[in-house]
Order: C-alpha cells, then sequence, then structure tokens
C-alpha cells in the first residue's frame, strides 16, 4: 500500500465544534428551552441544505416553521447561532503543511455555504494549505452516500487504495472502507499522530 492522497474531514477533526452554543444562543433569542430546540430542530432539512437542495433561506424558514408556534426566531439571530457552532481551529491544522510536502491533500466534508463562506473562509486559513476542497453542497451528496467519496475520487484522480480517509464518524469512515480507502478514525491529535505512524505517513 503506497498512500498518495490524503482527505481530511473538516468538522471535529480541523475544527472544534460545539453545537450547544448555538442551541444556547437561539434559546437566548426565543425562550424556548435548549431541549425543545433539538426535538423540534428538522434534521432531514438540515440533510437538503448540506447537499444544496435548498436556499438559506429556505433553511431558516424551516427550522423557525419547525419550531413551537408563535416563536420570534429572527434570520440575523438564526445565522447568528448557526455559526457560533465553530469555535476555533484544532492542533491537527498544523500538519496539512506538512503532509503537503509529501502527499496530494484535500478536504471532504459535509457542510454548508454558510459555514463556508461565513465562517471558514472568513476565520481561518487552513484550507489554503490543501490542494481541492469537496463539500457536500457543492457536489449534491453527502457522506456516508458512497457518492461523495466516488465524486472525490475521480476529480482527483485518486485510486482508493493510495487515498487515506481521515474523519472523526465511524459510519464515514465504513463506507470509506468498503471503497477499499484506508482509514483513520480521527479521536484526537494525539493519537492521529499515532496512526500516521503506523502507516509510515509520517516523518
Amino acid at each position: 500500500m503506497v498512500i498518495k492522497h490524503i482527505f481530511f474531514d473538516i468538522g471535529g477533526v480541523l475544527l472544534e465544534i460545539d453545537h450547544v452554543r448555538s442551541l444556547q444562543y437561539w434559546s437566548d433569542c426565543t425562550d424556548l428551552s435548549i431541549d425543545v430546540i433539538k426535538d423540534h430542530f428538522p434534521y432531514e432539512v438540515h440533510e437538503q441544505y448540506e447537499i444544496g437542495e435548498i436556499t438559506d433561506n429556505e433553511f431558516f424558514q424551516a427550522v423557525k416553521d419547525g419550531f413551537p408556534q408563535p416563536n420570534c426566531l429572527k434570520e440575523d439571530d438564526f445565522w447568528q447561532g448557526w455559526n457560533k457552532l465553530i469555535v476555533a481551529e484544532t492542533e491537527t491544522v498544523k500538519l496539512l503543511p506538512l503532509l503537503k510536502q509529501s502527499y496530494n491533500v484535500y478536504l471532504l466534508s459535509n457542510t454548508n455555504p454558510r459555514h463556508i463562506k461565513h465562517e471558514v473562509d472568513k476565520r481561518f486559513s487552513f484550507q489554503k494549505n490543501v490542494d481541492m476542497a469537496f463539500y457536500s453542497f457543492d457536489l449534491g451528496c453527502r457522506k456516508p452516500d458512497e457518492a461523495i467519496y466516488l465524486k472525490a475520487l475521480e476529480l482527483t484522480g485518486a485510486k482508493p487504495k493510495e487515498s487515506l480517509l481521515i474523519d472523526d464518524i465511524i459510519i464515514n469512515i465504513d463506507t470509506a472502507r468498503s471503497l477499499r480507502m484506508e482509514t483513520i478514525h480521527y479521536k484526537g491529535h494525539s493519537n492521529l499522530l499515532l496512526e500516521l505512524n503506523k502507516l509510515n505517513l509520517m516523518d
């Protein structure tokens, strides 16, 4: 096995994510409890948003309509809370320029236009240290659907057996393995270093 291509997930791997920050902000804005917000959040609509099937406004409206009525959730407040989910870069970001010296490095992420354009692109610079970025909302499919892996492999010209996926969600790892990709289940920066060393990918 010779790895030539490394695909990084973003949330939970390169960026620290905290859903409670979003829930708390919306709770403060609406006087609804966090538990009520979690119970009424339209998760299926969120998946539609992540594959580019609905617009920003349609997503907001679906969330507002899903909460108990009447509620006073304003669109500006919704997006403020939505972006609070992204906290900071993880230490793993420092590996990108190092790995890029020897491998093709890519991003492969379930995400949405707001988080990329309003948060990631404005607040962080790790995207400059990858060769290409593959986002679910651009490709029209999301992990763990096989289609997003196959599209990313096709667009990079990468063979599965020469490709490594680093992801924090085991179901995403399982699909990659079924396609004969090498995988590392991300459990933190220190553990990642150990796994990369096992694969002889770090000097």
